[in-house]
């Protein structure tokens, strides 16, 4: 008698296989020692999608994870974006930017910008060679700017899951990492405002784009002004000692969706909501908050997340575009990444082995490059094999990360190790 596949039957079996399949392929295959959870996480997500299940086992997965088989999902797939913008920007601590000098400063820019100019002459070069990789709404400026910003994304969160991996989190390479990352985030989320706003506004030319540019300030400036000292008050008063409890969860949740939905309304993501929700939140309560709430994002939602990401991931073998983009952004990504930070570094008088372990380390994508291709998929600045090619390079470069910092480390020690004996 064959069984039933009820809608509640379908939820629960995706839900068990998307949960627990790559947490245990993780833990138990000692691929825990070779690459943070997140690149498995999207990598499962591709192989449960068309380029791989799809192909090898139609049968299969047409029941489980054919696009009609998922509409329960993207609900649950949008809270686990929105909880991770949050705890992206509450892991951001503006506080600890100041008083750092120029060298950090210079840094930081330099470890942004340098990668993110070379991916935007790349991104230019490419929507001419290969116009099918821009979306419906690009243009050629705005394309190079899109592709420009997701060649310069470092992914904060994940950073920090490779320093403490590595032994790094406590160490001042390890700090300066997390600085540097932080402050890649704050202009990446500025970029992104920029160039959702052109992509929101083209219909209605300059004027449409100064309007949500005007709307999206002031509602940085009302977060900033009114929202961070009320939080603060009401903080205060039902969690006078720091712990979270319901009531903190629950206006936490308040204030994160309610902004989110903010900056969708005014005609930007509601993901750059939740994130500036995260920066407002009252740093006392910061350690606390993503104790209570990101082992359940990061486990438990963020994998419903990576199935529609991996749905909408087909490599063609046969496409020639997309291997040419996956690989020039691979090298542009490394490249951009290590020089725009280990000789700035090197210049400011770091040593060799924390100049190059340094670049290595900002090369890191995670999620957050997923997120932002995302963003610019549904904004129709990339195509559809625009995003599959560089949804693979995200997770290269975050596999190469680890590696790469461990031979840049032991090659530098091996020339200073050189330079002292002779």
């Amino acid at each position: 008698m064959p069984v039933e596949l009820t809608p509640a039957l379908l939820f629960l079996l995706q839900a068990i296989l998307l949960i627990a399949g790559p947490f245990l392929l993780w833990r138990l295959s000692g691929l825990k020692h070779v690459a943070p959870m997140v690149v498995i996480q999207i990598l499962f997500g591709i192989a449960l999608g068309p380029s791989l299940l799809g192909q090898a086992a139609p049968d299969l997965w047409q029941p489980l994870f054919a696009r009609e088989s998922l509409a329960p999902l993207s609900g649950l797939a949008l809270l686990a974006v929105v909880f991770f913008a949050f705890l992206t920007g509450l892991h951001l601590d503006l506080e600890e930017f100041k008083g750092r000098g120029r060298a950090f400063v210079g840094i930081s820019l330099s470890s942004m910008m340098v990668p993110t100019l070379l991916g935007g002459a790349l991104g230019w070069w490419i929507v001419g060679a290969f116009p099918e990789m821009a979306g419906p709404k690009a243009d050629p400026l705005l394309f190079a700017a899109g592709f420009g910003i997701c060649v310069g994304v470092t992914a904060l969160p994940v950073l920090g899951a490779i320093l403490r991996e590595m032994g790094l989190i406590g160490e001042r390479v390890g700090r300066l990492a997390l600085g540097y990352a932080a402050v890649n985030d704050a202009l990446l989320w500025l970029l992104i405002t920029a160039v959702l706003a052109l992509a929101a506004g083209g219909s209605g030319g300059f004027a449409g784009v100064a309007w949500i540019a005007v709307l999206g300030f002031a509602y940085l400036a009302a977060t900033e002004l009114f929202a961070r000292p009320l939080l603060t008050r009401l903080m205060n008063r039902i969690a006078p000692d720091g712990a979270v409890g319901d009531m903190v969860v629950v206006v936490t949740c308040a204030a994160l969706l309610g902004s989110a939905a903010v900056t969708e309304l005014i005609g930007l993501h509601y993901i750059l909501g939740a994130f500036v929700a995260g920066t407002v939140m009252p740093r006392r309560l910061a350690a606390a908050i993503l104790d209570r709430l990101e082992h359940f994002a990061t486990l438990i939602l963020l994998p419903f997340f990576f199935t529609l990401t991996g749905l909408k991931v087909d490599l063609d073998l046969a496409a020639s575009a997309q291997w040419w983009v996956f690989a020039l952004a691979t090298v542009a990504t490394i490249l951009g990444k290590v020089l725009g930070t280990a000789l700035p570094a090197r210049l400011s008088g770091e040593s060799a082995a924390d100049s190059w372990r340094l670049g290595t380390l900002m090369s890191c994508k995670g999620l957050m490059e997923v997120i932002v291709l995302t963003i610019l998929l549904e904004a129709g600045v990339l195509s559809d094999a625009c995003f599959s090619a560089m949804v693979l390079m995200a997770v290269v470069v975050t596999a190469l990360t680890q590696p790469m910092t461990l031979l840049a480390g032991r090659l530098a020690g091996r020339r200073a190790g050189h330079a002292g004996t002779a």
